[in-house]
């Protein structure tokens, strides 16, 4: 009987659905869906496959009865929704974003239960991918599937890293990629938890290296439309550890700050964290020497003004420092972010790394200064025939406020974005310097550079102040976890999303290259009657701009 049988047919809206085949047609299939709300519908052969008869529910995808992209993907789906994230597919462990928190999934208790197992004598999990070759991460929103974003295997992650490196006496490393909002960044925190804590129980080493997260995450995440905690940039972390495998030490190393997100956001986002944790959780004593009010009297801010509360803290940010909109509306929600509380547990974070309160006012001064800096506005100066620029006289205040907190005079940063020095060929040896006045949107964009400028360095300061205060010993050998910004595509898109996005690139088809290909040349060399997998090749785009 045709209809005996359940199968899965490709759907554009959900991916795939399940149904019978009534009809067979010359060039496709008639599928009756389960569903009796949806109509029959043709589809060809190829965009039909078989389906398991009862809800799949497999630790490892490979023990399904059929395997396809439709099964794989409706058994991850099944455990999705009874809180099991991790799934199996032999050797690589498949990870779907909850966007929620699963008690005691990373617990204390959990990490040293998965110490030292292999794979299968437990369930799925990011410590127990003892001996997998890859970790893989999927993105889910409102239960819908939205991409498969594989890594590159090489090498292995958690406890498979500690075990290479004991054996082979040689330092390992593990890559986080996946796109925007597939969870890259938990995942680094979960495996940099397990690399310290995994032999024995925190010290005051592996203590700083887990401190820089909070701090990094403040300064370098910010909210976007898919994902309310995105890293805005690239870092590497090592974890190093003597020849007894104990840590030792740590470094870090950051690369492509966002640095666009300083002065302009996208509707419905916000610009980094820190900002919004200043105007929400500073005390009053700091938000006056800072002169901090809410978030909608900042420009740079403009985006969403919104902060992060839940129920106990919402109550304990006065009125006065929140925006129309957060009044309004409400605050936003997230499981793990706060703005109130964290920024408690940032100014913990960085005493716990060395800081004194003077150091992290210095810190807290230059925030500030960026906000107040984004609000000094220019506008034409009738006095200049030459059509030079003036600072507008309501935003004299902020000015004042800029140079009180960098530490300059306000005259020298009055003259410093109004005006541009150049120098002359001729008239000596030094030649003749000569100052010109900017136009109104010179200055603007003199004003954003500055911005740009002094955050960014600021963020330099701060990884190498953590870098300075992570006690290092001899090191024998090293774990590194490298977690790069997510793939992005946007309407318009920035030389820094472009970069994000040609790294991106590259992983895949590292992976492409050593799983997919070599692979399929392994079998063929050992005789093995296995059917071609087919897959897009990224080498044009990569080859073209390497070329360019």
């Amino acid at each position: 009987m045709l209809d005996s049988q359940l199968v899965w047919a490709r759907d554009i809206q959900d991916g795939y659905i399940q149904g019978r085949i009534t009809e067979i047609g010359a060039s496709e299939y008639e599928v009756q869906p389960v569903d009796g709300k949806l109509p029959k519908r043709g589809c060809i052969p190829e965009d039909i496959f078989p389906s398991c008869e009862r809800p799949s529910d497999n630790d490892d995808n490979c023990e399904l009865m059929f395997l396809n992209e439709a099964t794989l993907l409706d058994n991850i789906r099944n455990r999705y929704y009874k809180d099991k994230i991790y799934t199996y597919v032999a050797n690589i462990l498949i990870a779907v974003n909850p966007y929620k928190e699963i008690p005691d999934l990373y617990s204390n208790a959990t990490l040293k239960r998965y110490s030292g197992k292999s794979i299968g004598e437990l369930p799925p999990h990011v410590y127990a991918i003892g001996k997998t070759d890859a970790l893989v991460e999927l993105r889910t929103k409102c239960g819908a599937f939205i991409c498969f974003l594989p890594i590159s295997p090489f090498p292995t992650a958690a406890d498979k890293a500690i075990r290479d490196m004991r054996v082979l006496k040689i330092s390992q490393s593990i890559i986080v990629s996946g796109e925007s909002g597939a969870g890259k960044t938990e995942s680094t925190k979960y495996l940099l938890k397990f690399l310290c804590d995994s032999v024995a129980a925190a010290g005051p080493i592996e203590q700083k290296i887990l401190d820089a997260n909070p701090i990094l995450e403040a300064f370098g995440n910010a909210k976007t439309t898919r994902n309310n905690n995105s890293s805005r940039f690239g870092k590497f972390i090592e974890v190093h550890y003597d020849k007894r495998c104990q840590v030792v030490g740590g470094h870090i190393s950051h690369y492509l700050l966002e640095k666009s997100r300083i002065c302009t956001q996208s509707a419905d986002e916000r610009n980094y964290h820190v900002f919004y944790l200043l105007c929400a959780g500073a005390p009053p004593a700091l938000r006056e020497r800072l002169a901090l009010t809410k978030p909608d009297d900042y420009r740079y801010l403009c985006g969403c003004t919104q902060y992060f509360t839940h129920p106990n803290t919402e109550s304990r940010i006065p009125a006065g420092y929140k925006s129309r909109t957060h009044t309004t509306k409400g605050p936003l929600k997230d499981p793990i972010l706060d703005d109130y509380e964290d920024f408690r547990q940032l100014d913990e974070a960085l005493g716990r790394l060395g800081l004194s309160e003077s150091e992290r006012t210095q810190i807290y001064s230059l925030v500030a200064a960026v906000l107040h800096l984004g609000n000094i506005r220019f506008e034409e100066n009738p006095e200049d025939s030459n059509g030079g620029c003036r600072i507008t006289q309501d935003s004299q205040t902020s000015l004042t406020v800029t140079a009180r907190l960098i530490g300059v005079d306000p005259s020298e940063l009055r003259q410093a974005l109004m005006s541009r020095v150049m120098k002359s060929k001729g008239g000596g040896i030094k030649g003749t310097v000569i100052m010109v006045m900017l136009k109104v949107y010179e200055a603007n964009n003199a004003r954003d550079a500055l911005a740009k400028a002094l955050y960014s360095k600021l963020f330099d300061h701060i990884v190498a102040l953590i870098n300075q205060n992570i006690p290092f010993q001899a090191s024998s050998y090293y774990i590194g976890v490298l977690d790069i910004a997510g793939f992005e595509y946007f309407t318009v898109n920035s030389f820094e999303q472009f970069c994000i996005n040609y790294c991106n690139e590259k992983l895949q088809k590292f992976f492409d290259d050593n799983i997919l290909a070599a692979e399929q040349v392994l079998y063929a060399r050992e005789g093995l009657n296995v059917p071609e997998i087919k897959y897009t090749d990224n080498q044009d785009i990569i080859g073209k701009n390497d070329k360019d």
